[in-house]
């Protein structure tokens, strides 16, 4: 299928038809069970969707199959955040992963990371060790939600001299364009009332900066 030769109504018809799956696989994996809580260690990935869901931030799930990216689409879902997106890191799944070797060549990698979709939030998401497994189930819908509801809903997106600092050398070191950068404090912004800051901090600016998206190669 060519998504570039669809009308607008058609790619709306299809990214509702793919959420409504995506919600229906979730349910029958779940059985009625608390998604997130069935996400077994992944808390830094659990952690930036929180972060996309408070600000309506879209986001992007890379990791290898079976890892729990599908799972983190449905608990977007519950959280109405309905723009997430999911790619693996390269054709196999496995470029980079400490317990199985890649099988792609570098042209395919290249290419399979040229067709990642653009979004506010890139995370990757790692298949976690057995002793995270038999776990804690950590963070769950409900106190997602509960943090939402209690963040603040603060505007203003001023840098303090320390913030704009380490933003600079960010741009400077990363090659982040003037839209990612606007990206990035749009998302600092959203850090800060999830802390009920009216200011933005280096710590949040730091957070914010390290959701930016992966180098393509």
């Amino acid at each position: 299928m060519n998504l570039l030769t669809l009308t607008d109504s058609k790619l709306a018809s299809l990214h509702s038809h793919a959420a409504a799956e995506i919600a229906r696989r979730a349910k029958a994996t779940t059985n009625g069970y608390d998604a997130a809580n069935i996400i077994r260690g992944n808390e830094c990935a659990k952690r930036a969707l929180l972060v996309a869901a408070a600000g309506s931030h879209s986001i992007l799930f890379v990791g290898p199959p079976n890892c729990g990216k599908t799972m983190l689409r449905a608990v977007a879902l519950e959280l109405g955040l309905g723009n997430t997106f999911e790619a693996r890191p390269c054709r196999c799944g496995y470029h980079g992963s400490p317990i199985r070797a890649c099988e792609c060549s570098c042209a395919k990698i290249e290419r399979c990371r040229a067709a990642w979709p653009v979004a506010d939030i890139t995370v990757e998401v790692v298949q976690p060790p057995q002793r995270e497994l038999n776990g804690r189930p950590g963070t769950g819908v409900a106190e997602m939600k509960a943090q939402i509801a209690r963040m603040s809903s603060y505007t203003g997106t001023d840098l303090d001299e320390h913030s704009a600092t380490l933003l600079k050398a960010a741009c400077s070191e990363y090659g982040i364009d003037p839209d990612a950068r606007g990206r990035i404090i749009a998302i600092a912004r959203t850090i800060a009332n999830l802390d009920n800051s009216e200011r933005i901090a280096p710590h949040h600016t730091c957070e914010a900066i390290n959701y930016r998206a992966f180098r393509r190669w």
